[in-house]
């Protein structure tokens, strides 16, 4: 394996990007900041604080806790928006925290969540790619 495989794009990171083709909501497009930008590590840390102790004494959260803590740093530093999101009459649904808050909070709406992770955690990887494939070129 070469080093550079290893390699992301931390501008792609803070800044965001598009990211479209996810599994199997291929219509979907979200604009996400990548996962362990330099907000989501302090939200984190703030959050992960706010537990009380005896929920986290042997360093391991609830699924509660870890649900809750995973779809807050969602919200709070990854999603920046989206296209392909329709009401059951075709309409778009235009971004909003609001809506957000619902998709990502609500255990019905887990694969939007995980789709918002899965996007977030390729944020990077694909700028660091293109600025390798533009430096052979």
């Amino acid at each position: 394996m070469k080093l550079s495989s290893l390699q992301v794009d931390p501008a792609a990171i803070e800044a965001g990007q598009w990211v479209d083709n996810i599994p199997e909501l291929e219509d979907l497009a979200l604009k996400v900041r990548g996962v362990e930008n330099e907000a989501w590590k302090r939200r984190r840390a703030a959050l992960l604080k706010a537990i009380p102790r005896n929920r986290r004494r042997d360093g391991t959260l609830s699924i509660e806790d870890s649900d809750r803590i995973s779809a807050t740093l969602l919200l709070d530093t990854c999603l920046l928006d989206w296209k392909g999101i329709e009401d059951e009459t075709g309409a778009a649904i235009p971004y909003s925290k609001e809506m957000a808050h619902d998709l990502l909070f609500k255990p019905e709406n887990r694969k939007f969540r995980d789709a918002v992770l899965f996007a977030a955690s390729l944020v990077g990887e694909q700028a660091a790619e293109d600025e390798k494939a533009d430096l052979g070129n």
